[in-house]
């Protein structure tokens, strides 16, 4: 017997994947950032505001946040920036803690390589709902894993592959099988100018 029934998928949390195509030789300019400045355990090494010597790449990436805030989000137009920016490194054998981005609005995750051979290490997003987990099922009892059903969500790196979250999603880089190191870049985006209400209220030109 088939039914037929509709879904309202109620306060989705959006994982946007875009490739980025244009510009192709400017964003091969991260790949010459030798510093990694977090480490797969999470350590500071150095630089972390990366894009600011790139600023041709920084305002590509924020022209596809700027555009999927608009047409998918649908937020009224305004000015967004880069606060933080960093090349992560994985070595053989390491991985990285599960974490999110605090003090930001959305993050983002850019995958410069050339190449990601087999082996290289996924990136893990958690689910923020904490009672999708109050039954557990077995894997025995699921036909197949689909975003309705599963705890956690798992993204292969690709070459000129962006991904956009929200700040608060939890995610971690897993194991890193391979010799060759994995890099991507990283950054956070916070909105410009006045936004909230009443006691609420923030305004980005208080602190300048």
């Amino acid at each position: 017997m088939i039914i037929k029934y509709d879904v309202e998928e109620l306060f989705p949390t959006p994982l946007i994947k875009i490739k980025v195509e244009e510009n192709t030789e400017q964003l091969k300019l991260i790949s010459d950032c030798t510093t990694s400045s977090i480490d797969s355990n999470g350590q500071f090494l150095g630089n972390m505001r990366v894009l600011e010597e790139h600023p041709n790449i920084r305002d590509l990436l924020l022209s596809k946040f700027s555009y999927v805030a608009e047409e998918y989000l649908q937020y009224k137009k305004r000015k967004y920036i880069i606060t933080t920016s960093w090349i992560t490194k994985t070595i053989k054998g390491s991985r990285s803690q599960l974490h999110s981005h605090r003090n930001s609005f959305w993050s983002g995750v850019y995958y410069f390589q050339d190449e990601y051979e087999k082996g290289t290490a996924e990136l893990s997003f958690s689910s923020p709902n904490e009672h999708q987990t109050d039954v557990y099922f077995d894997e025995s009892d699921i036909k197949r894993y689909v975003m309705s059903n599963s705890n956690a969500w798992v993204i292969t790196p690709m070459p000129k592959l962006l991904l956009l979250f929200p700040s608060y999603l939890q995610h971690e880089i897993l194991h890193h099988n391979i010799d060759t190191d994995r890099r991507s870049l990283a950054f956070n985006i916070m909105p410009t100018g006045r936004w909230g209400t009443s006691d609420s209220t923030f305004d980005t030109d208080w602190i300048r």
